[in-house]
Parts: structure tokens; sequence; C-alpha cells
């Protein structure tokens, strides 16, 4: 069946998790689309974000994490230090 777009929207990130957790692949694919689509990347939840998608693998997320980073790199590297990037990212 599929998931209504609201609740995507507004559980993606938990729908990732528990798809992830039963390899439910279709299912994460869909719900990283929605969580990439509705999630405004920032300064202040880049870390949370690679982490996140760092170890759920979700390649999606990865890439627009990544991207944000290139583009707001001198920020970027002014307001987040080693110490807080996860260690899977050092």
């Amino acid at each position: 069946g599929e998931v209504p777009d609201a609740l995507l929207r507004e559980r993606a990130k938990e729908l990732i998790e528990a798809a992830d957790k039963f390899a439910m692949s279709n299912l994460k694919v869909e719900a990283e689309a929605a969580y990439v689509k509705f999630t405004t990347i920032t300064i202040d939840n880049v870390v949370e974000n690679f982490y996140f998608a760092d170890t759920k693998k979700c390649a999606l997320l990865k890439e627009r994490v990544m991207d944000f980073l290139v583009q707001n790199g001198a920020q970027a590297l002014s307001k987040i230090s080693s110490c807080n990037a996860p260690e899977s990212a050092t």
C-alpha cells in the first residue's frame, strides 16, 4: 500500500528508522525522499542530518547535506568544529 503524504511529511524520519530496522527498502526510499523534500538543511542541523544519513545509509539525504556544505562551506567551517562531528564523519 501507499503511505499518505501527510504521514510522510510528519513522520519521515521515524519511517526511515523503522524501514531500515525491518529491511523495507521501498518504504525507506519513499520516506527518505519525503524527508529530503520537507526538511530544510541549516547550519544548526547539518551535523545531525549528516550523522542520520550516514548511519541509516540514506544516500539522497547525504547528497543533500553535502550540497549544503559545499554551498555554505565558509559559514559551516566557522560554525561547526570537528569535535561536534560524528566519529564516522572524521
